[in-house]
């Protein structure tokens, strides 16, 4: 059974729409001990996320661990209230830098916005997968960099985006006994979409970057970096490839100057070749149809693997097919979101129609 839902237990022991709740084999304390954890079920077994780790400055770290390790106390939380405070502060410092002046004579950051969207309130969940780092030159692991720094940037600058958390792809990604090497196939990659909802994967491999300095009398050691990463963007409904690129950056729009300039001269040319990426992955991203799939099915209601994160609204009347009908041409029916919860989840009931099945395509009612 592949992963059907990530489930949030925001839940009483009396009062539940989660379909194991009557049945629970939990205490009423080791409920209350989940009410605020993002859970998620994988194979059967359920996961959760929890913050675990706070260095000398501040930030937290999470592990996923299964939930009977966490009752049982092998894995110690850090209070709950303190991650809600350091994730308040982190969006504070990222509002920050968005809202930043820019210098006289700089270039403005501006969102990307390529052809008009389908559904532009609804955000299609992507996964950005650690590139192959070809360099050997460096300690550092410039493909886990560039990763996390486009992660970021899509998060900022591609509003139709939403770019699912790394470690739970790759926890998903074990529990299918799949490694990211193996998405070199992309036909692999409709489990990801089966099993997370992931509409595009964005993987890769990368060269550099390669660093040039000079330093004369007169002035102070002038360094510029070069980088060139060739990307994949794949449909992962589909199981293909969709776009296949290169980015690099000009050498000398990469010039820094000064005692680090070596070290700022490599991370302005993964900038720069990020900004590329961006521009090229938001054009196909936008001309991609939303839609997600329904994670488990209990009676009249239906739970989905998209909600609040995603743009869903309760109320809203989406139209169900047919796991195979990725188009949307027969529907089967209809169901109505009743209730958001979790980071990314929604519960839904059934309007119309009847014999819903794990996997089957759900989409907004068709635009007039």
């Amino acid at each position: 059974m592949r992963l059907s839902l990530t489930l949030f237990f925001a839940l009483t022991l009396a009062c539940s729409i989660l379909p194991w709740s009557k049945r629970s084999p939990l205490t009423k304390e080791e409920l209350a001990r989940l009410a605020d954890k993002e859970v998620y079920i994988i194979d059967g077994e359920k996961y959760i996320k929890v913050p675990t780790q706070s260095n000398e400055k501040e930030n937290i770290k999470f592990r996923y661990v299964k939930v009977e390790r966490y009752l049982a106390g092998e894995i110690e939380s850090l209070p709950l209230e303190a991650e809600r405070i350091k994730r308040k502060e982190a969006k504070g410092v990222e509002k920050a830098k968005r809202e930043e002046v820019k210098e006289p004579g700089a270039k403005k950051t501006l969102p990307l916005v390529s052809r008009p969207l389908n559904y532009p309130y609804l955000k299609r969940k992507i996964a950005v997968l650690p590139f192959d780092d070809h360099t050997k030159l460096t300690y550092e692991r410039f493909g886990e960099i560039i990763a996390e720094r486009l992660a970021k940037k899509m998060e900022i600058k591609v509003f139709s985006s939403l770019v699912m958390d790394r470690a739970m792809v790759a926890l998903t990604l074990e529990k299918l006994d799949l490694n990211p090497e193996d998405l070199k196939d992309p036909s692999k990659a409709t489990l990801l979409n089966e099993t997370l909802g992931i509409q595009g994967i964005i993987r890769g491999e990368v060269y550099g970057p390669f660093v040039t300095c000079s330093t004369s009398a007169q002035s102070e050691k002038s360094s510029m970096a070069i980088v060139r990463i060739e990307v994949q963007f794949i449909d992962a409904a589909h199981g293909r490839i969709i776009k296949e690129f290169a980015a690099g950056n000009p050498l000398a729009e990469s010039r820094e100057i000064g005692v680090l300039s070596e070290e700022k001269a490599k991370y302005r040319a993964v900038d720069l070749a990020i900004d590329q990426i961006l521009t090229e992955v938001a054009e196909e991203l936008n001309g991609m149809d939303w839609f997600t799939r329904i994670a488990l099915v209990e009676g009249k209601m239906v739970y989905l693997n998209a909600g609040y994160q995603t743009g869903l609204k309760e109320g809203d009347l989406l139209e169900v097919y047919p796991a195979g009908d990725l188009g949307g041409t027969k529907p089967i029916g209809r169901i109505r979101v009743s209730r958001l919860f979790g980071v990314d989840a929604s519960a839904a009931q059934v309007m119309e129609g009847s014999g819903f099945q794990v996997n089957d395509v759900v989409r907004p009612l068709p635009q007039s």
